[in-house]
């Protein structure tokens, strides 16, 4: 008897078992999940990559940490045109239709659970009234104008105006792309008026370019001008120190040829030979040949005998 209750305690215990490993199911969760456990709504649990078995009193809620991607009205591609999106006011009072792509990625899918229950949701309570939110800020730092003038410090002022205000929630801002739009009447004006400051401003480029070159040509003259004026003071010194050099020799050649002269009529003076002498060297040696009678013969004395 105490074998058959034990046997059927046994069978009981394995029924049991089998009933609660029946109950149990299996769940897997993707690379790039994460799964949040819950028991009557409590967080018992997170699951990333991988085959897991939970209960019949246990939920499973999935949430992707994978970047994502929330489009806020749409624009045509080809054309740039905005077809639907979020309004917007500038400071000047004209409203613009803005089409936004909001890159996100999930930090703390247990957080998002806690507060939202679902990605949809917080995408909806949280992440949709905070961006038109912003967006009407950053757009009422701008004219029309400006906004069009100035579309990249547009975008870069958005993108960092909506990243840092989801700073310390469960998401995170990789991106913000946006078009936007204005009236096509006023949107004419300002390409009207864009295309005039640009004339304008061409022009004054031009003028000033006139004006550089004019300076520049002036400049150069002036530097020609300046050399010219050196190469004709250098070459009119060099002159004057060659006639000063001209004018010194010939002083110099003459008050030899003088000191010579009187050095030669000195010594004429005190020796009578010595002009013998001359004279001989520059006879030829040739005798006249008719010498009137009581000339005395030139250049030659006879001896005495």
């Amino acid at each position: 008897m105490s074998k058959t209750i034990i046997g059927a305690g046994l069978t009981g215990v394995a029924v049991l078992v089998g009933a609660i490993v029946g109950a149990m199911s299996v769940y897997s969760v993707d690379a790039g999940e994460t799964a949040i456990i819950t028991r009557y709504g409590e967080i018992i649990d997170t699951k990333t990559s991988g085959l897991n078995w939970k209960s019949p009193v246990e939920d499973v809620t999935y949430f992707s940490t994978r970047e994502a991607k929330i489009d806020f009205g749409e624009f045509d591609k080809n054309t740039g045109d905005v077809v639907s999106g979020l309004s917007a006011y500038t400071s000047d009072r004209q409203t613009a239709t803005v089409a936004l792509t909001l890159t996100y990625q999930i930090t703390d899918p247990e957080q998002v659970y806690a507060k939202y229950k679902t990605t949809e949701n917080m995408l909806n309570t949280l992440v949709a009234p905070r961006v038109r939110q912003q967006l009407e800020i950053v757009f009422s730092k701008y004219t029309a104008m400006t906004a069009v003038e100035k579309r990249g410090e547009f975008a870069t002022a958005l993108r960092k105006e909506i990243s840092e205000v989801f700073k310390g929630y469960p998401l995170v801002i990789n991106d913000v792309q946006s078009v936007f739009n204005f009236s096509k009447e006023y949107e004419q004006m300002i390409e009207d008026s864009v295309n005039k400051d640009v004339a304008v401003r061409n022009q004054e480029r031009q003028t000033r370019i006139i004006a550089e070159q004019v300076r520049a040509a002036q400049v150069q003259a002036e530097s020609e001008a300046k050399i010219k004026l050196v190469q004709a003071e250098a070459e009119a010194k060099q002159q004057t120190m060659k006639a000063d050099a001209e004018a010194h020799a010939i002083k110099v050649k003459g008050q030899a040829e003088a000191d010579s002269a009187k050095a030669l009529a000195e010594a004429l003076a005190k020796n009578q030979d010595l002009v013998a002498l001359k004279t001989a060297e520059k006879w030829n040696g040739v005798l006249p040949t008719y010498i009137p009678q009581g000339t005395v013969m030139p250049f030659v004395q006879l001896p005495n005998k």
